[in-house]
């Protein structure tokens, strides 16, 4: 699989994984060869103790239930995730690099979807902050999903629900050319890519961690605090045999 496009448009590609998950980087080097990437080394949940992130307030869990939809606090597995990609934000900036790829080390490329990239490029705005390389949920609008907005919007006027109208209203993508969407409710941190000003942005959301590191990208989307856009065909795929693991496991 040709990478040359990929590679040239930015400036670092990250693969976030735990030093311990030896089985993923080995995928990851085989699936992801000829892709100028770099390993990222996370946040571990197993040297994470819940009462010291509370107490050094690296972790707000009354934040955090107030952010989660259902009022969960986070676990410790959750809260490495999620610090590991504010990790990667920062680096990012510490590095000056202007925009970049982020992988979760689960993914696997899908072979359509680079050869209607570099074509994407062409129409993608300037000015965008966020791109979702791997999303395949919440991108139809139809009868069915006017319906489940306007009972969001019905049960947020009765405080039955958290979601505010700005968020209800953009839940679901909307057309911005033949491979891009704009984005919507995309819970998803497998394969994104961001600019120098939307790691600005994020860091400041998740400091202290208070989301889900998905939560936090969907929660910037659909309140319009970042320009961000879905590609398509998507590039990037989950490893089927490693879908029901992830960073926080």
């Amino acid at each position: 699989m040709k990478f040359e496009t990929i590679n040239s448009y930015f400036d670092n590609i990250y693969v976030i994984t735990l030093e311990r998950d030896i089985q993923r980087q080995e995928h990851i080097i085989k699936d992801l060869e000829g892709l100028n990437f770099s390993f990222f080394y996370g946040t571990d949940k197993k040297n994470l103790v819940m009462d010291e992130l509370i107490e050094e307030g690296t972790y707000d869990e009354i934040k955090a239930i107030n952010n989660h939809r259902f009022d969960k606090p986070m676990n410790t597995g959750q809260i490495g995730c999620s610090w590991s990609h504010r990790l990667v934000y920062e680096d990012m900036l510490e590095k000056k690099y202007k925009r970049i790829l982020i992988l979760e080390d689960q993914v696997i490329p899908k072979k359509e979807g680079f050869e209607a990239f570099e074509d994407t490029l062409q129409t993608l705005p300037e000015d965008w902050e966020l791109l979702y390389l791997d999303c395949d949920i919440n991108l139809t609008r139809n009868l069915g999903t006017w319906f489940r907005q306007l009972s969001c919007h019905i049960r947020h006027f009765f405080r039955k629900l958290k979601w505010n109208h700005t968020v209800i209203n953009n839940l679901y993508a909307r057309k911005y050319s033949d491979n891009l969407l704009i984005a919507g409710m995309h819970d998803s941190t497998d394969a994104y890519a961001i600019t120098n000003s939307a790691a600005k942005k994020l860091i400041h959301l998740q400091k202290p961690i208070s989301y889900l590191s998905g939560g936090l990208l969907a929660h910037a989307c659909t309140n319009k605090l970042l320009r961000a856009y879905v590609f398509k065909p998507g590039a990037f795929q989950m490893h089927m045999k490693l879908k029901a693991k992830s960073l926080i496991d």
